[in-house]
Protein backbone atom coordinates (compact mmCIF):
# COMPACT_ATOMS: atom_id res chain seq x y z
CA UNK A 1 0.00 0.00 0.00
CA UNK A 2 1.73 3.16 -0.95
CA UNK A 3 1.93 6.81 0.91
CA UNK A 4 -1.38 8.86 0.67
CA UNK A 5 -0.67 12.05 -1.58
CA UNK A 6 -1.78 14.12 1.54
CA UNK A 7 0.67 12.61 3.87
CA UNK A 8 3.21 13.41 1.59
CA UNK A 9 2.27 16.74 1.23
CA UNK A 10 1.93 17.48 4.80
CA UNK A 11 5.49 16.17 5.09
CA UNK A 12 6.81 18.39 2.70
CA UNK A 13 5.08 21.61 3.96
CA UNK A 14 6.61 20.64 7.26
CA UNK A 15 10.38 19.96 6.51
CA UNK A 16 9.79 23.51 4.06
CA UNK A 17 8.54 25.71 7.67
CA UNK A 18 11.32 24.03 9.64
CA UNK A 19 13.85 24.84 7.04
CA UNK A 20 12.19 28.20 6.36
CA UNK A 21 12.52 28.86 10.54
CA UNK A 22 16.47 27.96 10.48
CA UNK A 23 16.82 29.87 7.22
CA UNK A 24 14.94 33.10 8.73
CA UNK A 25 16.70 33.52 12.09
CA UNK A 26 19.99 35.02 10.51
CA UNK A 27 17.75 37.52 8.35
CA UNK A 28 15.36 38.77 11.65
CA UNK A 29 18.85 39.23 13.55
CA UNK A 30 20.74 41.24 11.35
CA UNK A 31 20.24 44.83 12.48
CA UNK A 32 21.15 46.22 8.93
CA UNK A 33 18.06 44.58 7.64
CA UNK A 34 15.87 46.45 10.72
CA UNK A 35 13.58 49.10 8.80
CA UNK A 36 10.88 50.90 10.37
CA UNK A 37 7.39 49.25 8.65
CA UNK A 38 5.76 51.53 6.61
CA UNK A 39 2.17 49.80 5.16
CA UNK A 40 1.07 51.22 2.33
CA UNK A 41 3.60 53.95 2.48
CA UNK A 42 1.40 56.00 4.83
CA UNK A 43 4.27 57.99 6.81
CA UNK A 44 5.41 60.85 5.41
CA UNK A 45 2.79 60.74 2.64
CA UNK A 46 0.23 63.43 2.26
CA UNK A 47 -1.82 61.22 4.27
CA UNK A 48 0.53 60.75 6.79
CA UNK A 49 0.23 64.65 7.90
CA UNK A 50 -3.41 63.97 7.73
CA UNK A 51 -3.09 61.24 10.35
CA UNK A 52 -0.48 63.22 12.15
CA UNK A 53 -2.62 65.85 12.34
CA UNK A 54 -5.89 63.88 13.55
CA UNK A 55 -3.69 62.38 16.39
CA UNK A 56 -4.04 65.66 18.00
CA UNK A 57 -7.34 66.05 20.00
CA UNK A 58 -6.05 62.30 21.47
CA UNK A 59 -2.49 63.08 22.47
CA UNK A 60 -3.78 66.02 24.54
CA UNK A 61 -6.67 63.88 25.58
CA UNK A 62 -4.36 61.40 27.03
CA UNK A 63 -2.01 64.48 28.43
CA UNK A 64 -4.33 66.35 30.28
CA UNK A 65 -4.97 63.18 32.10
CA UNK A 66 -2.13 62.29 33.14
CA UNK A 67 -1.67 65.92 34.78
CA UNK A 68 -4.70 65.19 36.64
CA UNK A 69 -6.75 67.96 34.07
CA UNK A 70 -9.52 66.34 33.22
CA UNK A 71 -12.61 68.32 31.84
CA UNK A 72 -10.41 70.97 29.94
CA UNK A 73 -11.53 71.44 26.81
CA UNK A 74 -14.54 72.98 28.95
CA UNK A 75 -14.87 76.76 28.56
CA UNK A 76 -16.23 78.29 32.20
CA UNK A 77 -20.14 77.51 32.74
CA UNK A 78 -20.23 75.68 29.31
CA UNK A 79 -22.14 72.63 28.69
CA UNK A 80 -21.92 69.77 25.94
CA UNK A 81 -25.52 70.10 25.27
CA UNK A 82 -25.84 73.87 24.71
CA UNK A 83 -22.36 74.14 22.21
CA UNK A 84 -24.69 73.27 18.92
CA UNK A 85 -27.69 74.07 19.16
CA UNK A 86 -27.63 77.73 20.47
CA UNK A 87 -26.96 79.17 17.28
CA UNK A 88 -29.59 77.57 15.38
CA UNK A 89 -31.93 78.19 17.85
CA UNK A 90 -31.48 82.11 17.85
CA UNK A 91 -31.40 81.39 13.72
CA UNK A 92 -34.81 80.07 14.13
CA UNK A 93 -35.82 82.78 15.63
CA UNK A 94 -35.06 85.99 13.62
CA UNK A 95 -36.45 83.83 10.64
CA UNK A 96 -39.81 83.96 12.82
CA UNK A 97 -39.52 87.78 13.49
CA UNK A 98 -38.83 88.74 10.09
CA UNK A 99 -40.57 87.01 7.78
CA UNK A 100 -44.54 86.61 7.38
CA UNK A 101 -45.04 83.28 4.86
CA UNK A 102 -48.36 81.38 4.09
CA UNK A 103 -49.92 78.65 5.88
CA UNK A 104 -47.90 76.04 3.56
CA UNK A 105 -44.70 78.11 3.95
CA UNK A 106 -45.53 77.61 7.92
CA UNK A 107 -45.49 73.84 7.76
CA UNK A 108 -42.48 73.37 5.55
CA UNK A 109 -40.53 75.47 7.78
CA UNK A 110 -42.31 73.88 11.18
CA UNK A 111 -40.67 70.58 9.46
CA UNK A 112 -37.42 71.95 8.94
CA UNK A 113 -37.40 73.05 12.54
CA UNK A 114 -38.05 69.27 13.39
CA UNK A 115 -35.56 68.43 11.37
CA UNK A 116 -32.41 70.90 12.58
CA UNK A 117 -33.59 69.97 16.37
CA UNK A 118 -33.08 66.68 15.70
CA UNK A 119 -30.13 67.25 13.73
CA UNK A 120 -28.77 69.17 16.64
CA UNK A 121 -29.53 66.88 19.49
CA UNK A 122 -27.70 64.12 17.36
CA UNK A 123 -24.92 66.12 17.38
CA UNK A 124 -25.25 67.41 21.15
CA UNK A 125 -25.40 63.64 21.74
CA UNK A 126 -22.21 62.82 19.68
CA UNK A 127 -20.68 65.58 21.11
CA UNK A 128 -21.26 65.07 25.22
CA UNK A 129 -20.51 61.32 24.58
CA UNK A 130 -16.82 62.02 22.96
CA UNK A 131 -15.99 64.36 25.91
CA UNK A 132 -17.44 62.13 28.81
CA UNK A 133 -15.22 59.22 27.02
CA UNK A 134 -12.28 61.35 28.50
CA UNK A 135 -13.36 61.97 32.30
CA UNK A 136 -12.47 60.09 35.14
CA UNK A 137 -15.47 58.57 36.99
CA UNK A 138 -13.48 57.06 40.05
CA UNK A 139 -13.98 59.26 43.12
CA UNK A 140 -10.44 57.95 44.13
CA UNK A 141 -7.82 60.40 42.95
CA UNK A 142 -5.18 58.98 40.29
CA UNK A 143 -1.78 57.52 41.63
CA UNK A 144 1.73 57.21 40.26
CA UNK A 145 1.45 54.58 37.93
CA UNK A 146 -1.67 55.34 36.44
CA UNK A 147 -0.17 58.67 35.61
CA UNK A 148 2.84 57.27 34.24
CA UNK A 149 0.74 55.34 32.14
CA UNK A 150 -0.98 58.04 30.64
CA UNK A 151 1.95 59.72 29.93
CA UNK A 152 3.43 56.88 28.01
CA UNK A 153 0.08 56.81 26.32
CA UNK A 154 0.58 60.03 24.91
CA UNK A 155 4.34 59.37 24.71
CA UNK A 156 3.61 56.86 22.22
CA UNK A 157 1.22 58.47 20.20
CA UNK A 158 3.37 61.77 19.81
CA UNK A 159 6.13 59.08 18.50
CA UNK A 160 3.43 57.55 15.92
CA UNK A 161 2.13 61.03 15.01
CA UNK A 162 5.79 62.22 14.29
CA UNK A 163 6.32 59.25 12.01
CA UNK A 164 3.77 60.39 9.85
CA UNK A 165 4.83 63.41 9.26
CA UNK A 166 8.29 64.86 11.00
CA UNK A 167 7.31 68.03 9.97
CA UNK A 168 4.77 68.77 11.80
CA UNK A 169 5.54 71.58 14.36
CA UNK A 170 3.32 70.67 17.19
CA UNK A 171 4.28 67.10 17.47
CA UNK A 172 7.55 67.44 16.83
CA UNK A 173 7.89 69.91 19.51
CA UNK A 174 5.92 68.44 22.07
CA UNK A 175 8.12 64.86 21.37
CA UNK A 176 11.41 66.80 21.91
CA UNK A 177 9.70 67.96 25.27
CA UNK A 178 8.70 64.75 26.69
CA UNK A 179 12.70 63.35 25.52
CA UNK A 180 14.10 66.34 27.74
CA UNK A 181 11.98 66.29 30.92
CA UNK A 182 12.35 63.34 32.78
CA UNK A 183 9.43 64.59 34.95
CA UNK A 184 7.14 64.12 32.15
CA UNK A 185 8.61 61.70 29.97
CA UNK A 186 8.41 57.77 30.96
CA UNK A 187 11.95 56.87 28.41
CA UNK A 188 13.86 59.95 29.41
CA UNK A 189 17.08 59.92 27.28
CA UNK A 190 17.81 63.29 27.22
CA UNK A 191 20.71 65.20 25.10
CA UNK A 192 21.81 62.28 22.73
CA UNK A 193 18.50 61.11 21.83
CA UNK A 194 16.47 64.91 21.46
CA UNK A 195 19.57 65.80 19.05
CA UNK A 196 19.00 62.89 17.09
CA UNK A 197 15.39 63.87 16.88
CA UNK A 198 15.96 67.43 15.84
CA UNK A 199 18.69 66.44 13.11
CA UNK A 200 16.15 63.97 11.49
CA UNK A 201 13.60 66.40 11.81
CA UNK A 202 15.55 69.18 10.38
CA UNK A 203 16.91 66.96 7.33
CA UNK A 204 13.25 65.81 5.99
CA UNK A 205 11.73 69.24 6.39
CA UNK A 206 14.35 71.31 4.55
CA UNK A 207 13.64 68.62 1.80
CA UNK A 208 9.59 69.94 1.52
CA UNK A 209 9.80 72.82 -0.84
CA UNK A 210 6.23 73.58 -1.83
CA UNK A 211 5.44 74.58 1.92
CA UNK A 212 6.80 77.21 4.39
CA UNK A 213 5.44 75.48 7.53
CA UNK A 214 8.45 72.62 7.34
CA UNK A 215 10.97 75.18 7.22
CA UNK A 216 9.45 76.92 10.94
CA UNK A 217 9.60 73.40 11.84
CA UNK A 218 13.43 73.09 11.00
CA UNK A 219 13.83 76.44 12.46
CA UNK A 220 12.15 75.21 15.92
CA UNK A 221 14.73 72.14 15.91
CA UNK A 222 17.42 74.21 15.46
CA UNK A 223 16.26 76.91 18.50
CA UNK A 224 16.06 72.89 20.78
CA UNK A 225 19.80 72.10 19.41
CA UNK A 226 21.25 75.42 20.70
CA UNK A 227 19.19 75.34 23.79
CA UNK A 228 21.02 71.84 24.48
CA UNK A 229 24.38 72.93 23.53
CA UNK A 230 24.34 76.08 25.63
CA UNK A 231 22.91 73.75 28.94
CA UNK A 232 25.48 71.23 28.14
CA UNK A 233 28.39 73.85 28.03
CA UNK A 234 27.20 75.61 31.03
CA UNK A 235 26.98 72.89 32.95
CA UNK A 236 29.01 70.43 32.12
CA UNK A 237 32.65 71.16 32.26
CA UNK A 238 33.88 68.43 29.46
CA UNK A 239 31.07 69.18 27.07
CA UNK A 240 31.95 68.50 23.50
CA UNK A 241 30.47 70.68 22.60
CA UNK A 242 32.47 73.70 20.07
CA UNK A 243 31.86 77.22 19.46
CA UNK A 244 32.14 76.33 15.66
CA UNK A 245 29.47 74.09 15.95
CA UNK A 246 27.13 76.46 17.70
CA UNK A 247 28.14 78.88 14.95
CA UNK A 248 27.05 76.38 12.19
CA UNK A 249 23.78 75.45 14.11
CA UNK A 250 22.68 79.33 14.42
CA UNK A 251 23.64 79.82 10.69
CA UNK A 252 21.55 76.76 9.61
CA UNK A 253 18.21 78.84 11.90
CA UNK A 254 19.10 81.67 9.53
CA UNK A 255 18.76 79.41 6.62
CA UNK A 256 15.52 78.35 7.56
CA UNK A 257 14.03 81.36 8.58
CA UNK A 258 15.22 82.63 5.02
CA UNK A 259 13.89 79.70 3.67
CA UNK A 260 10.42 80.45 5.03
CA UNK A 261 10.30 83.74 4.43
CA UNK A 262 11.01 83.27 0.58
CA UNK A 263 8.35 79.77 -0.01
CA UNK A 264 5.98 82.05 2.42
CA UNK A 265 6.60 85.29 -0.48
CA UNK A 266 5.67 82.39 -3.37
CA UNK A 267 2.30 81.35 -1.80
CA UNK A 268 1.86 85.30 -1.56
CA UNK A 269 1.98 85.07 -4.88
CA UNK A 270 0.16 82.14 -5.87
CA UNK A 271 -2.40 82.93 -2.99
CA UNK A 272 -1.85 79.72 -0.71
CA UNK A 273 -2.50 81.31 2.42
CA UNK A 274 -6.02 81.79 1.71
CA UNK A 275 -6.33 78.11 1.19
CA UNK A 276 -5.01 77.83 5.06
CA UNK A 277 -7.72 79.03 7.69
CA UNK A 278 -7.13 82.31 9.32
CA UNK A 279 -6.29 81.10 12.51
CA UNK A 280 -3.04 78.70 10.83
CA UNK A 281 -1.85 81.53 9.12
CA UNK A 282 -1.55 83.64 12.46
CA UNK A 283 0.01 80.30 14.11
CA UNK A 284 2.52 80.44 11.53
CA UNK A 285 3.17 84.45 11.86
CA UNK A 286 2.98 83.94 15.75
CA UNK A 287 6.19 81.03 15.19
CA UNK A 288 7.62 82.80 12.92
CA UNK A 289 8.23 85.91 15.48
CA UNK A 290 8.52 83.69 18.58
CA UNK A 291 11.89 81.56 17.11
CA UNK A 292 13.30 85.17 15.55
CA UNK A 293 13.10 86.42 19.45
CA UNK A 294 14.85 83.22 20.13
CA UNK A 295 17.46 83.44 17.62
CA UNK A 296 18.28 86.71 18.81
CA UNK A 297 18.67 85.60 21.92
CA UNK A 298 20.97 82.89 20.67
CA UNK A 299 23.00 85.16 19.28
CA UNK A 300 23.72 87.05 22.47
CA UNK A 301 24.36 84.13 23.78
CA UNK A 302 26.89 82.63 21.56
CA UNK A 303 28.62 86.24 21.75
CA UNK A 304 28.70 86.18 25.66
CA UNK A 305 30.04 82.75 26.40
CA UNK A 306 32.75 83.09 24.05
CA UNK A 307 34.04 86.27 25.88
CA UNK A 308 33.68 84.66 28.61
CA UNK A 309 35.94 81.60 27.18
CA UNK A 310 38.67 84.33 26.28
CA UNK A 311 38.81 86.60 29.18
CA UNK A 312 41.51 85.76 32.20
CA UNK A 313 39.94 83.49 35.15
Amino acid sequence: MGISPNITSICLIGLGALAWTFAARPVVENPDLDVPLNPLGIKRSPYGEVFAMAMQSPIESFFHASMGHEGHDHGPGEKCNETVSAPEEKHEHDENCEHDHAHDDHAALAESKEVLSIQSRILSLIEAMNKGSHLRTNPKAANEALMRHLRREAEDKLRFAYEMDPSHYGNYNSLHFFLTEPAIGTRPQLTPSALKLAEETINYSLKQENDPRPALTAAGACTNILDLMFTDYTHNESSTFTFEQMHQTLNLLDYCLNRYNTIAKQWDESKNWELLSPMRVAECEERYRFISKIHDAAAKTLVRIENEARSPQ
